[in-house]
């Protein structure tokens, strides 16, 4: 920091740090990240917060609208590129495992700016536009039915882990090229990574690389009309290593968040009597409807770091370079600065017809999903609502648990009630081959084959990949 910025009148003009001037323990509110929260801090520190994502782990929240938005837009003064925290320059930090994900580096366009960003996002742009409308809809919809076959006859299922944490991944994974076993493995192993469990999410980790290794592997060998085969091609110059990272970044673009939206689309129809009214009058369209909850319940309440690349004042406090700075979609949304009526007691009507919402990002870094994700959240909830008659938390609102992470709002589980309903007759998906023993010419580096003979001996998944 220069003394310039950091001058404290208080201490005779001795250079001070802000950013250690009274961080706030957010890991320890992991699950309570709402609206008197983000009040609490604007009345402490004004526009931007000094917290803690760690014990260790100082960092600047933004907390108003109009600060986060300039962050995001602005690329020439705040970098997405890990390596430039001042923890990494200063050689106090190494990039590797042990860092979070939102504070790690991957050779991906999440990580890059300018050109070379502009280099890594081509193929992900090139190959999301070739997903035609009609395929699209016909897959998600044949995703979510089969996924409502499997708990429709039951009456009572958890919304959350049947069903919105299993849509995205298994859909982004035909999409990819592969079988439908490979889909319910990468949805149980992207929950995993969430998991308080350091063991299991490390675990999630390891055999996430075999997945995405092993699709690179299939896809070089084997290509098809998928997105996979279409970020390979030749005008883009991929290494395997390139579309493994680019491929981690669809995944994490395009599950969590999209699953956490659906969940929470689902907790507002089941819990809020007023969202839920509006929305079967036909007053609240479904799209306004998930605006409404990308207001109130952002299903991503914060985002990874900028870096500035010089010293800064943000919000009348002085940043240093490489300093980071956590996008703060939750605390934005809920800016008194908007004029908006604050948490989501206030008529859904208010914010569902404001797409203004900072979900999907601005400037180089917005999402390169939004489009495909909005499509997938509207007919993974119709399909819902059409499927189960008089669907009903099986119970009160307030027993439901916001799952314990920083950078993820969505329901540890969303259990409900509904009438049964017979699951009609399909015709089963291919499996993919066997691989209950190795066969002498099998390719001691087929990972995907190394993944699934570990899933099906882990006893980790209520279904079984293989079937």
């Amino acid at each position: 920091m220069t003394e310039s910025l950091n001058a404290d009148p208080r201490n005779g003009g001795a250079p001070r740090c802000p950013l250690r001037d009274g961080a706030v323990p957010l890991y320890e509110q992991a699950g309570s990240l709402d609206g008197p929260l983000w009040e609490e801090l604007r009345s402490r520190f004004g526009r931007i917060a000094p917290v803690l994502l760690e014990p260790d782990l100082r960092a600047w929240l933004l907390l108003g609208y109009e600060e986060n938005l300039h962050v995001l837009r602005d690329r020439s003064t705040y970098s997405r590129d890990t390596r430039r925290w001042n923890e990494i320059r200063d050689g106090r930090r190494v990039l590797g495992a042990e860092l979070r994900p939102t504070m790690s580096y991957r050779s991906s366009a999440l990580y890059a700016d300018g050109a070379e960003h502009a280099r890594l996002i081509a193929p992900i742009d090139d190959a999301l536009s070739r997903l035609s409308d009609a395929r699209i809809r016909a897959e998600a919809t044949d995703v979510a039915d089969r996924l409502i076959d499997d708990f429709c006859e039951h009456g009572r299922a958890d919304l959350i882990g049947d069903y919105a944490m299993m849509l995205p991944a298994m859909l982004m994974n035909r999409f990819f090229g592969l079988e439908d076993a490979y889909g319910y493995v990468l949805g149980e192993l992207s929950a995993g990574l969430w998991l308080d469990d350091g063991a299991r999410a490390a675990e999630s980790v390891a055999q996430m690389r075999n997945y995405f290794g092993g699709l690179v592997q299939r896809k070089r060998s084997a290509p098809g009309e998928d997105v996979t085969s279409w970020m390979m091609a030749p005008e883009f110059g991929m290494t395997d290593e390139e579309m493994a990272d680019q491929l981690v970044l669809l995944v994490g673009a395009a599950h969590l968040p999209t699953s956490n939206l659906i969940g929470n689309v689902l907790r507002a129809l089941l819990a809020e009597p007023a969202t839920a009214r509006e929305f079967a009058s036909g007053a609240l369209p479904l799209n306004d409807l998930v605006n409404h909850v990308i207001w109130t319940e952002p299903p991503l309440p914060m985002l990874a770091a900028r870096f500035p690349t010089r010293d800064v004042v943000v919000g009348g406090t002085p940043v240093a370079e490489g300093e980071p700075l956590i996008i703060g979609f939750a605390p934005a949304h809920a800016d008194p600065k908007l004029g908006r009526p604050g948490g989501a007691g206030g008529s859904a009507l208010d914010s569902g017809g404001n797409s203004a919402h900072l979900m999907w990002g601005a400037g180089e870094h917005r999402c390169p999903a939004r489009s495909l994700a909005e499509r997938v959240v509207g007919i993974g909830v119709r399909r819902l609502l059409d499927r189960l008659p008089r669907l009903r938390a099986a119970v009160p609102a307030d027993e439901l648990a916001w799952a314990p992470a920083l950078f993820s709002r969505g329901l540890v589980e969303l259990p409900v009630l509904f009438d049964p309903v017979e699951a009609p007759q399909r015709e089963a998906p291919a499996p993919p081959p066997a691989p209950a023993a190795p066969a002498a010419e099998e390719r001691p580096d087929d990972l995907l084959t190394r993944l699934l003979r570990w899933w099906q001996g882990s006893g980790r998944s209520r279904r079984s990949a293989g079937d």
